[in-house]
């Protein structure tokens, strides 16, 4: 995926007026292709969280469930993604998790997506 996003970015710089425009949407569109689930795969989300089942934490869809509706739920979880939490699910923690905020941002969106 890495090698299109390159030639995406070559292309860009490559091209001139309209079809450097489309082709730059192009390479948007090839980064985001692995998607939200792609990313907390790669993560290692998935070592404590199953989308509809508990593991060491909870599913993911019982996180939206809990989470429907909350004004600031997206921030919430963002937060809780990369500082850790503590007590909100039982007496396990979370630790931090290594991702940046857009990551973050991006995983948060998609959890509460799974209702």
């Amino acid at each position: 995926m890495k090698l299109w996003i390159l030639l995406g970015l070559l292309l860009i710089f490559s091209c001139g007026g309209e079809r450097k425009e489309a082709v730059k949407e192009e390479a948007v569109e090839v980064a985001k292709a692995g998607g939200p689930e792609e990313l907390a795969r790669k993560k290692g989300c998935f070592a404590c969280h199953g989308i509809s089942e508990k593991k060491v934490g909870p599913a993911y869809t019982e996180v939206a469930k809990r989470y429907a509706g909350k004004e600031g739920a997206v921030d919430e979880l963002v937060k809780s993604i990369k500082k850790g939490s503590m007590g909100k699910w039982g007496s396990i923690p979370m630790s931090p998790q290594p991702v940046s905020e857009e990551e973050a941002r991006k995983l948060a969106e998609w959890i509460l997506s799974l209702r």
